[in-house]
């Protein structure tokens, strides 16, 4: 059974939207076709605060990237009311104790975020929707066929800690970061490439899902100090399935070493790790 699910989420498309246009974490041309919609001062403030809420894998986490991107992004609740009620707790002094230097600032973003959300649902969102809608079958059936995530999970010795793996696309993040995770059974896509290449894109992150299990006692995602060591299991593990690897090329030099500890004993992805760890 294939446990990679592909949606197309209003939420999440809006608030990825609204940094694309804001040149915030992205600069591609999606941008630069809606951007003519939004005063300069909205975007502005999005831009001033980029470093804050975005995000770049083993590299760099915004301080307001989890409590104003990611949260509302997983679209538990519509992002209008989501940032309503961020409004309402500065209003009322309710910010946790770890933003409250950012109050004043999560006040504005969120008064933006609300501005725009009622425009882009009614007269953007159904453009964007049909895009995805129309790339989701052809890397769907490219999983089905291959049995991917029963290979997976079989060959890694875990199965994911959550019942499936979500894979929210978006429109508006090309040339910027994507294979978010925004919390711990969804990642974020952009929908411009190939399918096969999003095969094997969507393929590393799945892994990287299992390898939250199989490295559950490690340090791998506790911080970003072995995090190439991490991805590059990761590939290790795509490659086995799949004969061969197409990204993450800085990630090959560990690729290489796992098979080489792996050629004359079977090792677990934990033991896998950690000899990589010893070696550096």
């Amino acid at each position: 059974m294939n446990k990679i699910k592909f949606i197309a989420n209003q939420d999440t498309n809006y608030i990825f939207h609204m940094l694309s246009v804001a040149k915030c974490g992205y600069d591609n041309t999606y941008g630069n076709t809606y951007r003519y919609l939004y005063p300069e001062s909205d975007l502005a403030l999005l831009k001033e605060n980029e470093t804050l809420l975005t995000v770049c894998g083993g590299e760099h986490l915004g301080e307001l990237y989890n409590f104003m991107v990611s949260c509302p992004a997983c679209a538990k609740t519509p992002a209008k009311d989501y940032y309503a009620d961020l409004i309402q707790m500065a209003d009322n002094g309710n910010i946790p104790e770890s933003y409250e230097k950012y109050v004043d600032i999560v006040r504005k973003i969120s008064a933006v975020m609300i501005k725009h959300y009622d425009h882009y649902i009614a007269e953007i969102w159904p453009v964007e929707k049909e895009k995805i809608e129309s790339y989701i079958p052809a890397v769907l059936c490219l999983f089905n066929q291959a049995d991917f995530t029963g290979k997976a999970e079989e060959l890694i010795g875990c199965r994911l800690l959550s019942e499936y793996f979500i894979a929210t696309l978006v429109t508006s993040v090309e040339n910027g970061a994507e294979a978010i995770d925004i919390d711990r059974e969804q990642d974020v896509f952009g929908i411009v490439r190939d399918p096969v290449d999003a095969f094997y894109f969507i393929g590393h992150e799945f892994i990287i899902y299992l390898l939250f299990n199989a490295l559950k006692d490690e340090d791998a995602f506790h911080n970003y100090d072995h995090w190439l060591a991490t991805e590059g299991l990761a590939e290790y593990y795509l490659k086995k399935i799949n004969g061969d690897t197409r990204f993450f090329n800085a990630q090959q030099k560990y690729v290489e070493f796992y098979e080489k500890c792996a050629e004359d004993k079977k090792l677990s992805a934990a033991e896998l790790y950690r000899m990589a760890l010893q070696a550096e």
